[in-house]
């Protein structure tokens, strides 16, 4: 995953990293943060889609400028963490661990997610402005562990998948004018 978005080196971008620093605990920061605000408006489960909100930006944006193969490769990574987290539970537990249903939209679902599409935004910022994709591959990371902290466990891939491949939504803007969240 490595290709998947950033081509150029950047070396005329103002702050880069030194040599060594990683961009990761700014991908932190900025999850952290919104998963306080989104807290705040809501549930756990409003904030469980949320996340998958964000994964959905960050596996569109991927599909749109990688193509196929690099989105895939943001499926296999958000698969293997489902799986090791399963693999953890059955482990300490000894018992195959049950899929967690995905909760439906609440009254704070729309906060969350708007919250959460604006955090995977500013993490693929950051991805521009590295030298390698590690900001990406860290924030898929950090909102599927997330992810799996708010449901108490791992979802059925398959719905998850295929809330992730579903059609980004675009609201119609009717001053044309671009509208960003901060």
């Amino acid at each position: 995953m490595n290709e998947a978005l950033n081509t150029d080196a950047g070396a005329d971008a103002p702050n880069m990293p030194g040599e060594g620093e990683s961009l990761s605990p700014v991908v932190a920061a900025i999850l952290g943060t919104a998963v306080a605000a989104a807290a705040k408006r809501g549930g756990n489960g409003d904030v469980a889609r949320g996340l998958i909100a964000g994964l959905r930006i960050l596996r569109a944006t991927v599909e749109e400028e990688a193509g196929y193969t690099m989105a895939a490769a943001v499926d296999n990574a958000i698969r293997t963490r489902l799986l090791a987290d399963n693999l953890s539970r059955l482990r300490v537990s000894g018992e195959k661990p049950r899929a967690v249903p995905l909760p439906d939209p609440g009254p704070g679902a729309s906060a969350a997610a708007a919250i959460f599409e604006s955090a995977a935004e500013s993490c693929l910022t950051v991805n521009a402005h590295a030298e390698d994709n590690g900001p990406l591959e860290t924030a898929v990371f950090a909102f599927t562990a997330q992810l799996l902290q708010q449901l108490g466990g791992a979802p059925e891939w398959r719905s998850l998948a295929g809330e992730l491949r579903r059609p980004l939504a675009v609201a119609p803007d009717p001053e044309g004018e671009e509208v960003t969240l901060h």
